[in-house]
């Protein structure tokens, strides 16, 4: 019988802690969450100053204690894994993830683009993959500190079908970190939306000179 992670204190696995896994996995441990981060550059600094959250919205946040690992089989098995890597190191998963998954592990990537669903899936098995679209502008300055510049919700569907209990109940655990979180009926319909957005503005911050989606919106000609 299910018995809710939201019941629970799951262990929570970030692989892949840049700006994105850093910034949601620390949310979630001052929260109170049970959050282990795979890291590689940052380890070190991290080890020895935490995580700082420096957001123009709520102001400073310092993660003084991190968990922090250079590799998963130090990790051990956790209840959920968030994958915030980027999409082109997705052949790297293969090895990384094992260490982390038993039976009933939920594999949740917060990745951009389309596919990585599918990929999770035919490795690891479609019915504990989790897709999460991530809403927020985020970026990490130096070692350690993320600056947080505006929104960070979080879209999630499940990759097989509809919502399940486990879905809300993952909700739950960002919703207590004050992370917005919304459970999508189609994720495909969600990943499509995020995708017709981004594919514009990125390339248009890029030849404008890294201008943010702001300044494109505000630029009638």
């Amino acid at each position: 019988m299910y018995q809710g992670l939201n019941n629970l204190n799951p262990r929570i696995a970030i692989v892949g802690s840049g700006a994105v896994g850093s910034y949601y996995g620390a949310k979630l441990a001052i929260s109170g969450a049970n959050v282990h981060f795979l890291m590689r550059a940052d380890l070190e600094h991290v080890r020895r100053f935490g995580l700082r959250i420096e957001s123009n919205k709520t102001g400073v946040e310092h993660l003084e204690k991190v968990n922090t690992y250079g590799c998963t089989a130090d990790i051990g098995y956790c209840d959920l894994v968030i994958i915030a890597l980027k999409a082109t190191d997705n052949h790297s998963l293969e090895k990384i993830l094992p260490p982390l998954l038993k039976e009933d592990t939920v594999i949740m990537t917060l990745q951009n683009g389309l596919g990585n669903e599918e990929f999770l899936a035919n490795r690891f098995g479609g019915n504990r993959v989790i897709g999460g679209l991530c809403f927020v502008c985020i970026n990490r300055p130096s070692p350690g500190t993320i600056h947080h510049i505006a929104q960070g919700s979080i879209t999630c569907g499940e990759f097989s079908g509809l919502p399940i209990p486990r879905t809300h109940d993952i909700g739950l655990i960002f919703k207590r970190a004050d992370i917005p979180f919304l459970v999508t009926q189609s994720l495909p319909k969600e990943r499509w939306r995020k995708l017709v957005w981004n594919i514009p503005f990125n390339g248009l911050a890029i030849v404008g000179g890294a201008i943010d989606t702001a300044t494109v919106l505000a630029t009638k000609n």
